[in-house]
């Protein structure tokens, strides 16, 4: 899907949205999204959201796993200044 679009799939599946879009992947999913997106997974998914990286002039991609480091299942995230996932609220 492209930028500021929207993806939704179910177990097992991925789901890769352009940025400012949003993207959701159930259980065991890998979910990603462009710079300044949205991601939410079910239990045991890989969350990635990329971001440019100004200083090396380059995409970075940021990684997160459901169940891992306080990730929790079906809850938005995005990346803040930091680049680190934190819950949409």
């Amino acid at each position: 899907v492209g930028n500021g679009g929207t993806a939704t799939v179910g177990n097992g599946g991925t789901a890769t949205v352009g940025d400012y879009g949003t993207a959701t992947v159930g259980d065991y999913g890998i979910v990603t999204v462009g710079n300044g997106g949205t991601v939410t997974g079910g239990e045991n998914a890989e969350l990635r959201i990329r971001w440019y990286d100004y200083g090396a002039e380059r995409y970075r991609t940021a990684i997160a796993y459901v169940g891992e480091n306080g990730i929790k299942p079906n809850t938005p995230y995005r990346l803040n200044d930091e680049h680190q996932f934190v819950e949409v609220v």
